[in-house]
């Protein structure tokens, strides 16, 4: 632009700074406000806020306040995003009352507050469990005609969970519903963790079916099913968790491996092995191979059971689908397979007594490659 005889405007300097800031050089940024008042540019309202929202993420407040009494001074009028920028950095460092005092003054100068303004606040009583203070806040939203978004509350809704106020998270769910706001994937997880984390696990199922009813359920809220139904099969509540899975079923949902191994690992872990072995067969008809640790807890659960026609069945199934994908077969059957096979019973004379500390070699290194292989030291009654 030099060469050229084209002199930098304000947008061109603003674009420089702001790169600056991203790149956290904020001593060239200053540097380059005072390159603009030389060059007869001086910083505007843009410039100023860009700064503050910088040095605001860094947590650096002291130097937010000096660069806002700057722009004052210089006579550059702050405008709502220059305040949301004070309040935000001001709240995130637990300087409430501070943040406060600036809201107060983009009501007295009539500049229109929105609720990413306000989001900051919730954050910052969030951390402090401040649950009224949320309540108050958002009741103070509604009369300065601002209404809460769906950001706040997701927060003032996960906060009332993790206090054990489930019914106050409902009543703000239904709120929020009757307002016009549609829950989005975040919100249902909230409120589904919340429930779980209470022990509230039938509610948590009703919000976990609606979500799947509206077909928000997707890969990414695996974690939610596996808290979910780990919790109800922890809880003895088998039935429940099967609805819950056959909602997810019946609804056409996608069910890869991973959500049949929470579901069968959720099933086993709490000894409900046929079941388990149940659902892993309806895993196979679906065309979809289990994990070798999945086959390997199988194994080992029925080998407990004495059940080897269920065992043969698997395996078989597990074999031919590895062969027609071309996958070794080899790793499953030195986790689980060995397990069911028969060892021969060794023939003793009448009356002699079995020696417990008699192993041969091959028993002793048959044993030793048993337990490495085990997936886990679960014990299941026989």
């Amino acid at each position: 632009m030099k060469a050229a005889g084209v002199a930098p405007d304000v947008v061109v300097f603003n674009t420089l700074l702001a790169g600056f800031v991203a790149d956290g050089r904020f001593e060239d940024a200053f540097e380059l406000t005072r390159e603009m008042e030389r060059r007869d540019c001086p910083p505007n309202a843009v410039s100023y806020t860009t700064l503050m929202q910088g040095l605001g993420s860094k947590g650096r407040v002291d130097e937010v306040m000096r660069v806002f009494v700057e722009m004052r001074r210089k006579g550059c009028t702050p405008d709502s995003v220059t305040y949301g920028a004070l309040v935000s950095a001001f709240c995130k460092a637990g300087r409430l009352s501070q943040g406060y005092e600036f809201l107060d003054s983009m009501s007295r100068d009539g500049l229109r507050v929105d609720p990413g303004v306000y989001l900051g606040f919730f954050v910052a009583h969030e951390k402090k469990e401040q649950l009224e203070e949320c309540l108050e806040l958002m009741e103070r939203m509604r009369e300065c005609r601002c209404p809460p978004d769906l950001s706040i509350y997701n927060v003032v809704i996960r906060l009332s969970c993790k206090l054990g106020e489930t019914k106050q998270a409902m009543a703000l769910w239904n709120e929020m519903e009757n307002s016009g706001l549609s829950p989005g994937v975040d919100t249902f997880a909230i409120m589904v963790n919340g429930l779980v984390g209470q022990g509230s696990l039938v509610d948590a199922c009703n919000y976990f079916k609606d979500m799947v009813g509206r077909g928000l359920f997707v890969a990414p809220q695996y974690g939610v099913l596996k808290d979910l139904l780990n919790a109800l099969v922890r809880d003895e509540k088998l039935e429940l968790a099967k609805d819950v899975w056959g909602c997810i079923a019946s609804r056409g949902c996608e069910l890869n491996v991973s959500a049949w191994t929470i579901w069968i690992h959720a099933l086993y872990a709490k000894k409900h092995v046929k079941e388990a072995c149940s659902y892993c067969l309806d895993m196979l008809e679906a065309g979809l191979m289990p994990q070798p640790d999945t086959f390997a807890k199988l194994m080992k659960g029925l080998k407990k059971l004495y059940n080897r026609q269920i065992a043969a069945e698997i395996t078989e199934k597990v074999r031919l689908m590895a062969e027609e994908r071309h996958v070794s077969f080899k790793m499953y059957k030195r986790r689980g397979v060995k397990d069911l096979e028969e060892k021969p019973k060794s023939k003793r004379r009448k009356g002699q007594k079995r020696s417990r500390g008699r192993q041969t070699v091959q028993g002793q290194s048959r044993e030793h490659a048993d337990l490495s292989d085990s997936v886990d030291d679960e014990e299941f009654p026989s």
